[in-house]
Order: structure tokens, then C-alpha cells, then sequence
């Protein structure tokens, strides 16, 4: 699970505040999701670019 720490923190597993990590251990998430110190991070689903969008049309 992607997550973002909302303090600093060391130990085990270590982070900065705002900084985003994965994390797998499910003990270890746990413990940090109860004890605040970390949010989920929600990934936005990725759209579709046609393959022409974000070209300029220059042929005006």
C-alpha cells in the first residue's frame, strides 16, 4: 500500500513528513495507520490520452 507520512518518524521502517513510500508489511502499516502517523495514498486512476491529444495544430 501506497501511504504518506504525516510526521517524521524512525524506527523499523522510517519516513519524513509528506514524504510517499510503499509499504507491505501489514504489522508495520497497521501500527503507524492507528498510531496517525500515516494516510493512505489514493491513486488516481489514469485516463486515456487520444493519440493526437497534446499535439499543436499548427496549420492554421
Amino acid at each position: 500500500m501506497k501511504i504518506k507520512a504525516l510526521v517524521s518518524f524512525s524506527g523499523a521502517f522510517s519516513m519524513c513528513k509528506g514524504e510517499i513510500k510503499e509499504c507491505s508489511d501489514k504489522v508495520i502499516l497497521q501500527d503507524l495507520l492507528q498510531a496517525g502517523y500515516v494516510e493512505e495514498v489514493k491513486e488516481k486512476p489514469k485516463k486515456d490520452v487520444k493519440s493526437n491529444e497534446g499535439k499543436r495544430n499548427n496549420n492554421k
